[in-house]
C-alpha cells in the first residue's frame, strides 16, 4: 500500500486532528482543534495520507525537558496515532522515521512521549525513562502529618490572571530541581494549565486556585476541585489535586497541610506525583496512603555525546560503552563518558566497551531513574557485574524525575 507522509497543508488540519481524534476513540472536535493549533509547531505536524485521505498522525511540541542537574532542548512527541482502519501496514513506521529524522534535524538531543501502552515504542528506541503515581489517595481522617521544620507562607485563593503571572516561576523553580519536567511557554499556562474556560467533568466544581506566599513571594501553589458530597448528615466530599508545586520541600509541606486542612471533604486524591513523594515522610501513618504506579515518560536519545554531556551525575566515574541503534541508527556507536556532578565529557571511542546496550535502554536509564544494574540482570544491559555497577552509580540521580503533566 502506497502512501505520503507530510507536514500537512492548512486546509488539512481538521482532517489530521479528526484522525487522531478517531485513533484514540474519540469524537472530533472543533475546540481541540482550536486550542491544539495554538500550541502547536505547526511545522512539526505530520500525517501520512493514502488516496488523498489522512490516516496517520503525529506531532511534536518544541521545550526544554529538565535533565538530571541541567535543562535540554527536546521534541516532546504528541498526537501519534493512526486510523484502526489502517493498522499494521507501516504507518507508524513511516511516522516514526520522518519525525526521529525532523528531531534529529532540529539539534535536538533527545526526544520524549507520554505512550498510550507501553510496547509501542521501544522499536523505535525509547526506553522507559520515568515511572511515578498515577494517583495517591488518602482518607481526610488518617491525615495526621508530622509536621516540617522548614514549613512556612501563607496561603492564599487567586485570581486566574494573578496565577498567570506568579505561578510560572515556582514551577521554574521545581524544574531546577527535578528532571522530568518540561518549560511552559505563556500559551502553554493560558491554554493548557490555566485555560479561560474551565469545564470540570460533572459533580466537580471548577479548579481553586490557592498560590503560598513568603515575604511576598510565590513559593508554592496548588490547583485543585471539589466534588461535594453528604452521607446521612455527614460531609463525604472529595478533593481533587490537579497541581501541588513548591519551590522546595517546607513549601511543599505547608501545601499539603493547607489540602488536608480544606473542609468538608472525606477523601483527598492528587493525580501523577513523584515515586519519591514527600507526603509519604510527611504521614504519621503513610501506610494509609493509596498509591498506584504508571509508566510516564519514554525518552529517545538521538545525540549521545550532546545528550550525555548535557545531564549531571551523582558521582564521578568513566564508563566505556556501546550504543546498538536498529532504528535510523542515531545513537549507535561505542562512546566514552566520563562525568560528575559538575559536569561531562562524552565522545566516540575505540577503546573496548565494558557495557553494550540498544538505544531503548541508555533512553531508559537519561533521567537517572532506571537501573542499570536491574537491567542487566535482567538481561538488557549486557557486560561485567562490575560494569553495570559502575553505571548504576553514575547514572542514578536524586531526587526522583517527575512529569505534573500528561502532553
Amino acid at each position: 500500500m502506497a502512501f505520503d507522509v507530510r507536514i500537512p497543508e492548512p486546509g488539512e488540519l481538521d482532517e489530521l486532528f479528526a484522525v487522531n481524534s478517531f485513533s484514540f476513540g474519540m469524537p472530533p472536535s472543533a475546540e481541540r482543534v482550536e486550542l491544539s493549533l495554538k500550541l502547536a509547531d505547526r511545522e512539526r505536524l505530520l500525517g501520512a495520507w493514502v488516496d488523498g485521505r489522512c490516516v496517520g498522525s503525529a506531532g511534536a511540541f518544541t521545550f526544554e525537558l529538565s535533565v538530571p542537574g541541567a535543562s535540554l532542548a527536546c521534541g516532546g512527541v504528541t498526537w501519534v496515532g493512526v486510523a484502526p482502519t489502517h493498522r499494521r501496514r507501516g504507518i507508524l513506521t513511516a511516522l516514526m522515521t520522518t519525525q526521529l529524522a525532523q528531531i534529529r534535524e532540529r539539534g535536538e538531543a533527545i526526544a520524549a512521549l507520554w505512550a498510550s501502552e507501553a510496547p509501542i515504542y521501544g522499536r523505535f528506541g525509547y526506553g522507559l525513562a520515568m515511572q511515578q503515581y498515577e494517583e495517591v489517595r488518602l482518607a481526610r481522617v488518617h491525615a495526621q502529618l508530622r509536621g516540617h521544620p522548614g514549613a512556612r507562607g501563607r496561603a492564599r485563593l487567586v485570581d486566574r490572571a494573578e496565577a498567570l503571572a506568579t505561578w510560572p516561576a515556582a514551577w521554574e523553580a521545581a524544574r531546577a530541581q527535578r528532571a522530568g519536567l518540561h518549560s511552559r511557554t505563556a500559551a502553554w499556562w493560558e491554554v493548557r494549565v490555566l485555560p479561560e474556560q474551565d469545564r470540570p467533568e460533572a459533580g466537580w466544581s471548577p479548579a481553586f486556585l490557592v498560590s503560598l506566599e513568603d515575604g511576598g513571594e510565590t513559593i508554592g501553589y496548588v490547583r485543585y476541585r471539589v466534588k461535594r458530597g453528604w452521607r446521612h448528615g455527614l460531609a463525604a466530599g472529595e478533593l481533587e489535586v490537579l497541581e501541588l508545586v513548591g519551590v522546595d520541600g517546607g513549601a511543599e509541606a505547608a501545601l499539603w497541610e493547607y489540602v488536608f486542612g480544606v473542609d468538608l471533604i472525606e477523601t483527598v486524591a492528587a493525580h501523577n506525583r513523584p515515586f519519591d513523594e514527600p507526603l509519604f515522610g510527611l504521614l504519621e501513618d503513610p501506610r494509609r496512603l493509596e498509591r498506584y504506579p504508571v509508566d510516564a515518560l519514554f525518552c529517545r536519545v538521538l545525540d549521545p555525546a550532546a545528550a550525555l554531556e548535557g545531564r549531571r551525575y551523582g558521582r564521578e566515574g568513566r564508563l566505556v560503552f556501546e550504543v546498538v541503534d536498529d532504528f535510523g541508527g542515531y545513537a549507535g556507536g561505542r562512546f566514552v563518558l566520563e562525568g560528575g556532578p559538575d559536569g561531562a565529557r562524552c565522545r566516540p571511542t575505540g577503546e573496548t566497551a565494558m557495557l553494550t546496550l540498544p538505544a531503548e535502554e541508555l533512553g531508559a536509564l537519561y533521567l537517572g531513574q532506571a537501573s542499570a544494574l536491574a537491567l542487566w540482570r535482567a538481561g538488557r544491559v549486557e557486560g561485567s557485574e562490575a560494569a553495570a555497577r559502575a553505571a548504576e552509580l553514575l547514572f542514578r540521580w536524586h531526587p526522583e524525575p517527575w512529569a505534573p503533566e500528561i502532553w
